[in-house]
């Protein structure tokens, strides 16, 4: 009995010191589980399913912002109310668990309880039944922040939307330090502007310059190898893309240096549209538009390169100056369509008849140069190449044009220029060609000169004088000057407005000298609009002072500008913008209008003198007068030649003459003026026979403006010879 009672004691000790072992393992366990959940990254909880917070981890604390589980619970009422930003989330996260039993990466805006920041989170959690009525007793799961994900993946979202909408595209293109590259983003516009699908998020690098056109992928390659921290890459390129459709790209982007090369983030941007209106601009500016040559501006430009050029290889070049003859005749007979097809056709010979590094341009109406950039290694080989080019020039425009219905048979006059990079500027020298061409135009047409700087000094004089006058006449070097007229009292009646050029060079220059340009150079007719204008201003000015403002003015005109057809309404407009009276203006005009269209200018004589304004026939005696025809014209006024008059007292027949001349004048009920009165002699003749006004030096010789109306407020009560004198 005491034996089995021993057994049975150790049993039971034995027992008893196995459950401790088993209790003492278990709390070791326990206490394990608790401290592996307190450290967790994740949060850790348990909670009710009507939202009462049973327990949290550290890190679910922390992610409340708070600094126990104590105070945590203590402030935590209800879990859907207080956490989710949408309180409905809970109902959803509490409809899944009683479906399915447990919730994985349920994601969810929620407030960090203490400070109220919303965060994002995922959830994963199971419901957690009793085992014998399977009642629901609480959930428990992990909590984990994702904000900071979440953030990016909006951001990336964000990014993505935006570059989908930008007109261009977004790229990351990365070259390491090994010479590879790699592009690992490109946003939709990117794919867009190089012709790839949707679906296409990466291209090879090697794809993408090879559709780079071969003549500028190095400056492309360039452009990338030179990349570095401190130097963006900006650059305008071509590509072919698949279907063979080119485009103009832009890339601006900026480097950043990482450890194994160089990541550029960049924008590219179509820019096809505005090349296309660049080069559209570019043609205007520097082509002509109908022939497609290169217009004047971009003759000059290459000019100067082809001299300077020269001067850097030491070689010489040629200039061909080409005028087509007699061009206006057949615009003005035939139309301008016709003339246009004809110079269209020109061009085309033109460039036949040179090199493919030659220039052919078109820098006036029927005017056109060639340039014989490198034409020989000296003076005499450019001589030689000029002069067969320029015989090649004269053949080409003496075979017949097609012009639609009927051929035009032509010719040029053109003038040659060698010159090696050394004397000349590009202007001096397209002068020097122009005035070797005109001496071809004065020797007959249809040939050629060679400008030899010799022989050709009062042609280029004459050419400069021309160049400075055209200067003048834009700008302010020619002026007016005023001759009294005296009446037969001898007080001033008037004054006839003469032209003087002061000249910066050559001074004072009168008509005699620079006239005679203006009718072989085509400028009479602005010259005399010009010459108008100014004497109407100068009418305009008279009126200020009692001393001048009855008196006349008389200003000669050309019969091109009468012939003009805006000529009447040219003038009127001046008469009435400056306010002058029409009857103190006289146009005096020489017997040349005799020889025109008589009915022509009839009529616009008519139309003058409906204006009001006085008309003279100057010169009168010396041309083309009839007395049928000048009875016929609404002339008020003969002006009697000065040859004449010089000769009064010294030649019985100018004596006649002149008083035939006041006869006829008196017949034809005209006032009678009479110029280059030097003598009181020839006055007194000129009285005697009714003459009514006088004017030349033995009163005064032609003054400026200032210097005329002192001389009229001089002599208001009249001239006298003591006077003059004085």
């Amino acid at each position: 009995m005491l034996l089995g009672a021993g057994v049975l004691a150790l049993t039971a000790a034995a027992a008893a010191f196995h459950f401790r072992m088993l209790y003492r393992r278990s709390e070791e366990e326990q206490e394990n589980h608790r401290s592996l959940i307190e450290n967790l990254y994740d949060g850790i909880y348990r909670s009710t399913p009507d939202g009462r917070q049973l327990s949290a981890n550290k890190a679910l604390v922390r992610l409340n912002g708070y600094d126990s589980e104590d105070e945590m619970l203590a402030s935590v009422n209800d879990i859907a109310t207080e956490w989710y930003v949408v309180p409905t989330r809970r109902d959803e996260f509490r409809a899944l668990l009683r479906r399915h039993g447990f919730v994985t990466d349920f994601v969810s805006e929620v407030y960090r309880h203490k400070t109220r920041e919303r965060i994002w989170v995922t959830e994963s959690a199971r419901l957690v039944r009793e085992r014998k009525t399977g009642r629901p007793l609480f959930y428990e799961g992990s909590v984990r922040e994702i904000t900071e994900t979440v953030n990016r993946l909006e951001a990336e979202e964000r990014l993505r939307k935006l570059s989908s909408q930008v007109p261009g595209g977004l790229i990351q293109f990365v070259r390491r330090a090994d010479g590879s590259y790699t592009v690992p983003f490109m946003s939709s516009g990117f794919r867009e502007l190089y012709g790839l699908g949707e679906n296409e998020t990466l291209v090879s690098t090697q794809e993408i310059t090879a559709m780079v056109p071969p003549e500028d992928r190095p400056a492309f390659l360039e452009n990338v190898r030179a990349g570095t921290s401190a130097r963006s890459w900006d650059q305008e390129y071509r590509v072919t893309l698949r279907d063979g459709t080119t485009k103009w790209l832009q890339i601006s982007a900026k480097p950043e240096a990482v450890e194994d090369g160089v990541i550029w983030h960049g924008y590219i941007s179509d820019i096809t549209t505005r090349k296309a209106s660049e080069a559209e601009i570019e043609k205007l500016a520097f082509f002509d538009p109908l022939t497609g040559l290169p217009n004047r501006r971009m003759f000059m430009d290459r000019m100067a390169c082809a001299v300077s050029r020269c001067r850097e290889h030491d070689t010489s070049g040629a200039l061909l100056f080409i005028d087509l003859d007699n061009f206006k005749t057949l615009n003005d007979t035939r139309g301008h369509d016709v003339g246009d097809c004809f110079l269209t056709q020109v061009a085309e010979r033109l460039k036949g008849c040179v090199g493919p590094r030659d220039t052919v341009a078109r820098i006036g109406g029927d005017e056109f140069v060639i340039i014989l950039g490198e034409a020989g290694p000296d003076r005499a080989g450019a001589t030689q190449a000029a002069i067969l080019a320029g015989n090649k020039v004269l053949s080409a425009m003496r075979e017949d044009f097609p012009l639609g219905e009927f051929s035009h048979r032509s010719s040029a006059s053109l003038g040659i220029v060698v010159f090696d990079g050394e004397n000349a500027s590009a202007d001096e020298i397209l002068k020097q060609a122009d005035i070797a061409m005109y001496r071809v135009k004065s020797a007959g047409r249809n040939g050629m000169a060679l400008y030899d700087h010799q022989s050709m000094n009062a042609e280029a004089e004459r050419y400069r004088l021309l160049d400075d006058f055209r200067q003048a006449l834009a700008g302010d070097g020619l002026e007016l000057h005023f001759q009294p007229q005296m009446d037969e009292n001898r007080r001033v009646a008037g004054a006839e407005a003469l032209c003087r050029w002061n000249h910066p060079r050559l001074g004072l220059l009168m008509p005699e000298r620079f006239v005679p340009l203006t009718e072989q150079f085509g400028l009479i007719r602005e010259f005399g609009n010009r010459v108008l204008a100014r004497g109407v201003a100068e009418l305009a000015r008279w009126r200020a002072s009692p001393a001048t403002r009855h008196l006349r003015l008389a200003v000669n005109i050309n019969v091109q500008s009468l012939a003009c057809d805006d000529f009447v309404a040219n003038l009127a407009a001046l008469i009435e913008s400056h306010g002058v009276d029409a009857r103190l203006l006289t146009l005096e005009m020489t017997e040349s209008v005799m020889a025109k269209d008589r009915r022509l200018i009839a009529r616009r004589m008519l139309a003058l003198k409906k204006l009001g304004v006085r008309l003279s026939l100057d010169d009168f005696g010396s041309g083309y007068s009839s007395l049928a025809y000048l009875k016929r014209l609404p002339f008020d006024e003969l002006k009697i030649d000065g040859g004449f008059v010089a000769d009064i007292g010294k030649s019985e027949s100018d004596r006649q003459l002149v008083k035939s001349i006041l006869g006829t004048a008196r017949t034809l009920r005209l006032t009678a003026v009479a110029e280059h009165v030097e003598e009181v002699a020839q006055e007194t003749f000129l009285r005697a026979f009714g003459c009514d006004y006088f004017q030349g030096y033995l009163y005064s010789p032609a003054l400026p403006s200032a210097a005329f109306i002192d001389f009229v407020e001089r002599n208001r009560h009249g001239w006298s010879e003591k006077r003059a004198s004085a």
